[in-house]
C-alpha cells in the first residue's frame, strides 16, 4: 500500500514523519513491505513547511497512491482560509474518490473544502468546529471522539492526529496484534476519547445506511417533533419495524437511542461553544430549557453546567 504524504505552504511536517516511521516499523515487525510512502505537493516541487523546514515532492495529480494523508498547519480560525490553498484543494478533489483521504488538526478543513467529506460523519480540532461547521454543512461534525474513520476518509483531531491513524491502518492491513505491538515497542500513547454516554455513537452510526439514515433525520428534527412514528414515516417502514431493526443493530430501543442522539448535539454544543443552555435548547428544538436540563441529566447524570465544566 503507498500512501502519498501531502506537503503545502506552512504545514507541519513531524506528523507525516512520524507517521512513515510508524509504517516502516510495521514492514519490520512482519518482514514484508506492506507500506510504502511518497512526498506530494500541488506543484510537484520543493514545498517550503513549517519552521523553515524544505522538503522534495513530486505532483499529487501524477502520483499512483492508494491513500493520501494531510497533516495540520500553523492557523487559526482567523486564517484557516486561505486562496492560496485554492489550487490545492481543486487537485485533491480531483483525486479518485475510490483513493481514500486521512486527514487531521487543520487538514480536516483542506479535506472538507475539497468535498471530500460530504455527508459523512468526521471530527476535527474543538477550537475549529464551529467556524468549520458553518462552512461546510454538508459534513456531520462530531466533536465527542478524537478519530473518526469510515473506511473511505478518515479524520483526527489536533496535531498528533495521524497516530490514530496509522495504528488503524496497520490492524487494517496487518492485524490487530501487529498495531498492538508497534504501540508497545514505540511506547505510543492511545488519545484519549471521553468517557460520556454518548462515546458509542460514532462506532454506531458507521455501521450502516440504515443507521446513518435515522441519525441524519434526529439532528435535523426538532426535539418536540422526534417521534418513532414520524421517524419511520421518514423511512418508509412502520414503527414496529423500525424499533425491531434498531433494538437488533444497537441494543437501545427506539426511544433511548433517539433521545441520545439528540442529546449528543446538546454535548457537541456544550463542549465546543459558549452558548448558554436557553440558546442550545432554541436551537434544537426543545420545548423549553427545563425540559433540556431534565433530559439531559437523565441520561448523563449531570446537570448540563456540570458536564460543560468536566468536559469543556
Amino acid at each position: 500500500m503507498k500512501i502519498g504524504l501531502l506537503l503545502y505552504s506552512g504545514c507541519i511536517p513531524s506528523g507525516l514523519f512520524a507517521f512513515s516511521d510508524m509504517l516502516l516499523a510495521a514492514n519490520t515487525r512482519t518482514g514484508t513491505k506492506q507500506f510504502e510512502f511518497c512526498w506530494l505537493s500541488e506543484q510537484g516541487a520543493p514545498v517550503s513547511c513549517a519552521n523553515g523546514v524544505e522538503l522534495p515532492s513530486v505532483r499529487l495529480g501524477g502520483a499512483k497512491i492508494d491513500g493520501l494523508l494531510i497533516p495540520g498547519a500553523w492557523r487559526d480560525s482567523s486564517n484557516i482560509h486561505t486562496e492560496e490553498d485554492s489550487a490545492l484543494v481543486q487537485s485533491i478533489a480531483r483525486l479518485d474518490r475510490s483513493i481514500p483521504v486521512m486527514s487531521y488538526c487543520t487538514g480536516v478543513y483542506l479535506a472538507a473544502r475539497a468535498g471530500r467529506l460530504d455527508g459523512q460523519v468526521a471530527t476535527t480540532t474543538w477550537w475549529l468546529l464551529q467556524s468549520i461547521r458553518e462552512r461546510f454543512p454538508k459534513v456531520r461534525w462530531q466533536i465527542n471522539s478524537t478519530f473518526m474513520d469510515s473506511r473511505r476518509n478518515s479524520t483526527a483531531a489536533g496535531v498528533n492526529g495521524y497516530l490514530p491513524m496509522a495504528l488503524s491502518l496497520i490492524e487494517r492491513h496487518c492485524g490487530k496484534h501487529i498495531a498492538t505491538d508497534i504501540q508497545q515497542y514505540m511506547v505510543l500513547p492511545r488519545p484519549l476519547e471521553r468517557n460520556t454516554p454518548f462515546r458509542e455513537l460514532p462506532q454506531l452510526m458507521q455501521q450502516n445506511t440504515f443507521l446513518r439514515d435515522v441519525f441524519y433525520w434526529v439532528e435535523q428534527a426538532s426535539y418536540t417533533e422526534m417521534t418513532a412514528t414520524a421517524l419511520a414515516e421518514h423511512l418508509k417502514t412502520t414503527p414496529r419495524t423500525l424499533s425491531r431493526k434498531i433494538a437488533t443493530m444497537t441494543g437501545h430501543s427506539c426511544s433511548r437511542l433517539l433521545r441520545l442522539i439528540k442529546l449528543n448535539q446538546v454535548s457537541d454544543l456544550l463542549i465546543s461553544t459558549g452558548k448558554s443552555i436557553y440558546a442550545i435548547s432554541d436551537e434544537l428544538g426543545f420545548a423549553d430549557d427545563t425540559s433540556l436540563r431534565r433530559s439531559f441529566k437523565q441520561i448523563t447524570g449531570m446537570t448540563p453546567g456540570e458536564y460543560r465544566r468536566r468536559f469543556g
